[in-house]
């Protein structure tokens, strides 16, 4: 099975207080690797590594045999829109002002020539996808629930394709029974796609619930990783 990233003796610090030293994992195309650690552990800090919005004091990020570690380097800006990121507050995924059609529609109007009426038609068929009711797109993010909030920007970043995404605690803010919901839907579009997923956890139930491997991070590196299924 190939490899899509691959994260070589990853480190991060701030001012002196090393966040994370030496960490080491792969993720394999269509996998999806738990990381769990307490919090504080540092497990925010290696998803935001890998997605760009932090910058690694040292180490690599190899994504489909590319070192993407330097964003300033132009050989990969066409990469960089395939690793995505879910957050664990997804509402400010979202602009507040603007409806689920268009919070949709912004990325495919950036990354793609579509013409308006095969616009709209690949947003209904992103939000078939997710599992959200076509009506919800005219509505502000204030006027919807956390787990619709999550389809929407599940619609949002399926929309460019990508072949990773880094979900940081994507359930935690959402009740248990909406939980299972969100959880069952990344796995079917896994399934549908064949994205990877690096799930970030303090849950371990969850991890072992959808995780095809768990990584340990302990004391700021990978202390074990262990096969689930």
């Amino acid at each position: 099975m190939s490899h899509v990233l691959n994260v070589k003796s990853l480190s991060k610090s701030f001012d002196s207080n090393e966040i994370i030293g030496d960490v080491n994992f792969s993720i394999s195309k269509g996998e999806t690797l738990g990381l769990f650690g307490k919090s504080g552990s540092g497990k925010s800090t290696i998803g935001k590594c890998i997605t760009g919005l932090e910058k690694p004091s040292s180490g690599n990020i190899i994504f489909k045999g590319k070192d993407i570690s330097d964003r300033k380097n132009k050989d990969i800006s066409a990469l960089l829109p395939k690793i995505q990121m879910i957050f664990q507050h997804p509402e400010t995924s979202l602009n507040p002002r603007m409806k689920g059609f268009e919070s949709i529609a912004e990325p495919l109007r950036i990354h793609s020539n579509l013409k308006k009426i095969e616009l709209s038609e690949k947003i209904y068929e992103l939000v078939e996808l997710v599992g959200l009711h076509a009506e919800l797109l005219q509505r502000y993010p204030s006027q919807l629930s956390g787990g619709e909030i999550q389809r929407i920007v599940l619609a949002r970043i399926l929309s460019v394709k990508p072949e990773m995404i880094v979900a940081d605690e994507p359930t935690s803010m959402l009740d248990v029974s909406v939980q299972a919901q969100i959880l069952r839907l990344m796995q079917k579009i896994q399934g549908e796609t064949g994205v990877s997923y690096l799930l970030v956890s303090h849950d371990i139930e969850v991890l072992r619930h959808v995780c095809h491997r768990i990584a340990y991070l302990e004391n700021g590196m990978i202390a074990r990783i262990e096969k689930v299924k």
